[in-house]
């Protein structure tokens, strides 16, 4: 169950895609290299309000590919169908993880493709660490050129697991972001709380919310998150 836990663990709305700003990676959740051969696939909904779900929301479809047993390859498909302010193709993001270790990997990302007409690229690294017993998540990322910020965006990414069960796994998620262009005025800091529960052994359902708890960039609303996640292969 450990495995399938660190396979399927969730970083809701904050680390990889973002409620209402340009995710720096093409994977919503924190999820290390597996085996060769695992195929991922996820489909979700995310809103920045969630009084806002059927003309606020952005809807996203993400592939994902273990090359080998360090390196994935991945892709992310953000719509705008359920969002009145966003095109319905709102972005395209392509990426890449390569495991260092069987708690690391460093992380690279490319968006050609988003509303801001500009080339994104990000680069990353992913640590899982011990903390009172629980694991411990962390994703650094550094989001450069002017498809994510006109500075260097930054997001820093923590999320304590907690398995309650063979089914059901619960995830705190914190994000602080920023941009170097104007870091103060701009930085903020979310809690993301959600839990995973495994359907099957190769199907789950990750649901959670999202408030901003400080700075001038944090979240203002209350925001929400559902995603399905099937695994395939190895």
């Amino acid at each position: 169950m450990k495995k399938m836990t660190i396979l399927f663990i969730a970083l809701l709305v904050c680390s990889t895609i973002q409620v209402g700003a340009q995710a720096l990676h093409y994977d919503p959740y924190y999820v290390l290299p597996g085996a060769a051969g695992g195929i991922g696939v996820d489909a979700g909904l995310s809103t920045g309000d969630i009084g806002s779900i059927f003309d606020g929301s952005e809807t996203y479809l993400v592939g994902k590919y273990s090359i080998n047993d360090k390196l994935e390859a991945g892709a992310r498909l953000t719509l705008g169908i359920l969002h009145d302010g966003r095109d319905s193709f709102s972005d395209i993001t392509v990426g890449a993880k390569y495991g260092l270790s069987a708690t690391s990997a460093l992380t690279l990302n490319v968006t050609p493709f988003n509303e801001a007409e500009e080339i994104g690229l990000s680069v990353g690294y992913m640590m899982t660490t011990q903390m009172g017993g629980m694991d411990v998540n962390n994703h650094l990322q550094i989001g450069l050129l002017d498809g994510y910020a006109s500075g260097l965006a930054i997001d820093l990414f923590i999320e304590p697991v907690k398995i309650i069960d063979e089914k059901i796994t619960g995830y705190l998620d914190i994000l602080i972001s920023t941009d170097t262009d104007a870091f103060s005025n701009n930085l903020g800091v979310d809690l993301g709380p959600n839990v995973d529960y495994a359907l099957m052994e190769d199907l789950v359902f990750n649901a959670g919310v999202t408030v901003g708890i400080a700075g001038d960039g944090k979240q203002q609303d209350v925001g929400l998150m559902i995603t399905a996640i099937k695994t395939m292969g190895k």
